[in-house]
């Protein structure tokens, strides 16, 4: 019996210890932020048609795709930068006064895809194409969304994760001076990455320029993309 309290008490005394040493730590964040040039643009795009059956309204969109599909040809975006999100065929409904139900009017086909376009310069002249100069209000292309990459990112974020835990360090060997301790190593260290800084996003872009030929270029400024990094680091004291 008094071997087991005897053990007991022991592995009291040993957690009670690493509780201890683990209460000796120094937490710090530490972060970084560097800037890069994009050389790419991914704009969202839409397709859509309406028609009175789902064989027209299908029909529309596809004439509207071989449209669109020569200004990708024209600007030589590669098949593995064209990518389709959604596709989608639904009936359309008005409501109807008299009889107070809603009352089928036709059909909607809309195709949504993400578009990647790697020559940043001719972002403004290559929405300026995807928009047809005839008016028309059965069929068109919507540009609903762009945002500005790199393929150079994930080397930027590497080296501002180096920045940022050195970061974490001086300020934990700083801490650890000012309390009269020294930084014996890292106990545990995490980070986190993302992207800040203002994303241009354009919607109805094809209302807006219903004819081409009667409106100025278009210009879009990409400015510069900011990468951030946060590491959270944990360091052992004596």
């Amino acid at each position: 019996m008094m071997k087991i309290f005897a053990a007991s008490l022991l592995s009291i005394v040993l957690l009670a210890g690493v509780a201890h040493a683990e209460d000796r730590l120094i937490i710090v964040n530490g972060m970084a932020e560097k800037g890069l040039d994009p050389n790419m643009v991914n704009l969202g795009i839409e397709v859509w048609s309406k028609a009175s059956t789902a064989k027209q309204a299908q029909q529309l969109a596809a004439n509207q795709f071989k449209q669109i599909k020569k200004t990708f040809d024209e600007y030589k975006i590669k098949k593995e930068d064209i990518q389709t999100d959604n596709y989608s065929l639904n009936p359309e409904y008005e409501y109807d006064q008299k009889l107070r139900q809603n009352k089928m009017t036709g059909f909607r086909v809309s195709q949504a895809m993400t578009v990647t376009l790697r020559k940043v310069e001719d972002a403004g002249n290559f929405l300026d194409s995807l928009v047809s100069e005839k008016k028309s209000t059965d069929s068109g292309t919507s540009v609903n969304s762009i945002s500005w990459d790199s393929d150079k990112r994930a080397q930027v974020e590497t080296a501002a994760l180096g920045d940022a835990v050195r970061s974490a360090k001086a300020k934990a060997e700083e801490i650890a001076k000012a309390a009269g301790v020294k930084v014996k190593g890292v106990a545990r260290i995490s980070h986190s990455t993302g992207r800040v800084g203002p994303q241009p996003v354009f919607r109805n872009y094809a209302m807006k320029a219903m004819d081409a030929a009667e409106s100025a270029p278009t210009e879009v400024s990409a400015g510069q993309i900011k990468v951030r990094v946060e590491v959270t680091a944990e360091y052992e004291i004596n």
